[in-house]
């Protein structure tokens, strides 16, 4: 592998990870996804995890905290980047208004105001 091909897979990973941030969805989103596939846990990590990959080692994760569901693609390999109690506590604090999505923000389905 050059390493133009690297930067690419970084850029590409990257873009994957940004199409979907940490977002509130809806509890049916959050339903749905529960029953889509038998749902991946991890030891210490909220929530549930979509066993099928979107690319490489990037998921789906899927938390509820507090009557309110969140979800966003994270990978594995970065635990930084998984949806926690606490990123989850910051993107609320920044965004107290933020609209739950009713679908992956690619699919055409809405946002549920």
């Amino acid at each position: 592998m050059t390493v133009a091909d690297g930067a690419l897979l970084v850029a590409s990973r990257e873009a994957v990870l940004a199409s979907f941030p940490l977002s509130r969805v809806s509890e049916a989103f959050f339903d749905d996804m529960l029953g889509v596939l038998p749902p991946a846990h991890l030891a210490g990590v909220p929530g549930f995890f979509v066993t099928e990959a979107v690319c490489d080692d990037i998921h789906a994760q899927f938390v509820a905290v507090s009557g309110r569901f969140y979800g966003g693609y994270v990978g594995l390999a970065d635990r930084a980047g998984l949806i926690t109690r606490a990123r989850i506590a910051e993107f609320e604090a920044a965004h107290p208004d933020a609209m739950e999505l009713a679908w992956y923000p690619d699919e055409p389905r809405e946002a549920v105001p």
